[in-house]
């Protein structure tokens, strides 16, 4: 019995999926489960429901809605390490890898940010 609970929990574990927001619908993506889903600079990847690859770095990059004060915003979240990438858009290095989704999607409930999304990386096409 114990060993059908702890294959059921590593399965549920293995299948889990993350999400975040894009123009307001959620969005899943799925773990690539290979033994090269994270290379050697960290960036673990997913595969979003079109098939489409994406590497997810350790930053979120947000963009407030206009006469929200951005900075103040962030700085409720606890997040160290704030930029300013352009004049409306800010780039969050998250900490713990495993909050970016959380926080994304945190971020992005709170009504005050446009898009609050993990800091993508696209496969890289040969030609």
């Amino acid at each position: 019995m114990k060993k059908i609970m702890l294959l059921l929990t590593l399965t549920l574990l293995l299948g889990a999926n993350e999400s975040y927001y894009e123009k307001g619908e959620l969005v899943e993506l799925k773990k690539i489960l290979q033994s090269r889903s994270t290379d050697s600079t960290g960036i673990e990847y997913f595969q979003k429901s079109n098939g489409q690859k994406v590497g997810i770095t350790d930053e979120i990059l947000v963009k407030c809605n206009a006469g929200i004060d951005c900075e103040r915003l962030l700085a409720q979240f606890s997040q160290t390490n704030i930029s300013k990438l352009t004049d409306t858009i800010f780039v969050v290095k998250v900490e713990d890898y495993d909050d970016i989704f959380s926080l994304s999607r945190e971020l992005f409930k709170s009504g005050d940010v446009e898009f609050a999304h993990p800091n993508f990386i696209k496969e890289r096409k040969l030609r």
